[in-house]
């Protein structure tokens, strides 16, 4: 009775799991029939359009069925090559992928061989060492197919694919008063309505909402009810917003925008300080120079005030991080929107600036990744909005909306905007050495474990 040994059988079913890869990856498969180091070879196409370029990729396959590779372990295993396959290999006109593979439990892992055995010391080991992390072959390994066939061509930006998804933009939808007011003022420097506010008016609310323009002073709240009242010198008078917004005149639509600006500030005057240099708001500290947190959008406690002791002596405090925002008021269709951009501030102190600032600003956006991005931006909106009572209540000027979000029936995997297609792969994961002298993983604002 005629027989298919299990060597033969397993090396079909890894030859069938790359053709199915490469079949979801939106790719063309062509099997050779006859081999001598080359099972087959990967035709390149757009998945959308059903368009190819002309661009191909040799495959070798090497298949094990129940036994595992040399070394093999959950995080990789390597790989011998003999000499002769090599040789061959290295002097193939495209680009050699090997392909090993699990065709039972349908895993494959894939090299670059040209690129491997470039290394001297790879050469003349003939060992390849896989990665079974970050050399999966499978879909997400599409993107770096494309560059790798086409390395000095178009810059491939990774196909959409047909998949629902709801985008998050960092957009906060803003109501602002129909109203402002305005009054003669005998003064047209900001610094000085601040220091008389402090000094003669302390018994009435300190007003930060205001612009001075031409000997008058421009403001979200009636003057006459906060430390501006003795400040005047003429009648209040009203103005509608429309007047600015949709006068066509640049200069009062900044004139508005300013105004806007400094209503957002004094609407956390409360709990955040003002930074003039940086134009950012920030966390204050505590008092004691304690943590201090926030219920986040997804309700657990997010630090928004951390101080960091020196490891030498921790009574001592080397520096304090606090949550930071940077933003933008833009008008979209006549609705005004705040553009949030969440950023850090470190001090000295909780007050004076860090004498390292840039460098610890420098280090920590290094580490920053889009989930850290993305919860500060939450939690910076879910404060503005005041979702669930975040903190006491706050009498604000404007009315903060939530995030705005975009549904799409396009998308592409998150994961081939991490890394550089002509690179080999990398761990997209946050660094793990130190910063200054700290943890980095204590320097995002992570959330507190409950």
């Amino acid at each position: 009775m005629k027989k298919v040994d299990k060597s033969a059988h397993t090396g079909d079913g890894a030859i069938a799991l790359i053709h199915q890869r490469v079949y979801e990856m939106g790719f063309v498969w062509h099997e050779r029939k006859t081999d001598a180091g080359i099972d087959g070879e990967i035709e390149l196409r757009n998945p959308v359009t059903g368009e190819v370029a002309n661009r191909t990729l040799f495959v070798q396959s090497k298949g094990k069925g129940e036994r595992r590779f040399p070394g093999e372990n959950d995080d990789g295993f390597h790989f011998l090559c003999s000499p002769a396959d090599v040789t061959y290999w290295m002097s193939a006109p495209v680009p050699v992928l090997l392909v090993c593979s699990h065709p039972e439990s349908g895993e494959a892992w894939w090299m670059h061989v040209q690129q491997w055995f470039a290394d001297p010391a790879n050469r003349a080991s003939g060992r390849i060492e896989f990665d079974k992390n970050t050399q999966k072959f499978d879909r997400s390994a599409a993107h770096r197919l494309l560059a790798l066939a086409d390395p000095h061509g178009d810059a491939h930006t990774p196909v959409a694919g047909d998949r629902h998804e709801t985008l998050t933009s960092n957009l906060l939808p803003v109501t602002i008063p129909t109203t402002i007011y305005h009054a003669a003022i005998n003064t047209q420097d900001p610094r000085d309505v601040f220091s008389r506010q402090r000094t003669q008016h302390a018994d009435k609310p300190f007003a930060e909402d205001f612009i001075l323009r031409a000997g008058r002073i421009y403001t979200w709240r009636p003057p006459e009810l906060s430390a501006l009242s003795k400040l005047i010198t003429g009648p209040v008078e009203q103005m509608a917003v429309s007047q600015w917004a949709g006068s066509g005149d640049e200069t009062r639509q900044r004139w508005l925008v300013q105004l806007l600006n400094n209503a957002l500030r004094s609407d956390v005057t409360a709990d955040c300080a003002w930074h003039g240099g940086r134009k950012i708001i920030y966390w204050r500290a505590t008092p004691d120079l304690s943590v201090r947190s926030i219920r986040s959008a997804s309700g657990r406690p997010r630090q928004v005030f951390t101080p960091k002791y020196k490891k030498t002596d921790p009574t001592q405090v080397s520096y304090c991080l606090h949550a930071a925002l940077e933003w933008q008021f833009i008008d979209i269709d006549s609705a005004w929107y705040c553009a949030l951009v969440p950023s850090y501030h470190y001090t000295r102190d909780g007050y004076r600036d860090s004498l390292f600032l840039s460098d610890y600003l420098a280090g920590i956006k290094r580490l920053d990744r889009n989930p850290a991005v993305y919860h500060q931006t939450r939690m910076w909106a879910h404060y503005l909005h005041g979702d669930d009572n975040t903190l006491d209540f706050r009498d604000t000027i404007l009315t903060y909306g939530t995030l705005q979000t975009f549904e799409t029936d396009k998308g592409i995997d998150d994961k081939a905007w991490k890394v550089d297609p002509r690179e080999p792969a990398e761990d997209t994961e946050p660094a793990t050495d130190s910063l200054a002298d700290s943890d980095p993983a204590e320097l995002a604002l992570f959330e507190v474990p409950r």
